[in-house]
């Protein structure tokens, strides 16, 4: 295994010092104190899971609101649905009702021509169960 060389990390600890003073402590104009580079890993680090934190509730909520209006619209659907199914049952029941009132009409109207029919093709047997006009 390589090993690397202390200058390097030396330079590295430095800059990464550097880096996260520049971050933490940005541009105010004065002495920057020093920062040990563990703390400043440890804050980023902090602010890095606080940012995960965040951008995971965000999105967990903004997923929770999805589904529920998924689950809204589901339910206005059923609604209409139900509506539509009792509106089709009331509609269907009228139909037959109005069938059956047809069927018996179609029934009396057929009764009424045949017997208009055997009455004008047996004219003899109808005249004879007539009352006869001349006892008047």
């Amino acid at each position: 295994m390589t090993e690397i060389p202390i200058v390097n990390l030396n330079q590295v600890e430095r800059g990464v010092e550097e880096a996260l003073r520049n971050f933490t402590n940005g541009g105010n104009g004065g002495e920057v104190p020093e920062i040990p580079a563990a703390q400043g890993i440890d804050r980023i680090g902090n602010m890095s899971a606080l940012a995960i934190i965040e951008a995971s509730e965000t999105t967990a909520k903004d997923i929770e609101a999805a589904g529920q209006a998924a689950v809204d619209i589901a339910a206005d659907i059923m609604k209409e649905a139900q509506q539509l199914a009792t509106e089709l049952r009331e509609s269907g029941k009228k139909m037959s009702e109005h069938l059956r009132e047809f069927a018996v009409l179609a029934r009396k109207v057929s009764t009424a021509m045949r017997d208009t029919r055997a009455d004008v093709l047996n004219p003899s047997e109808n005249v004879e169960s007539l009352p006869s006009p001349v006892g008047h």
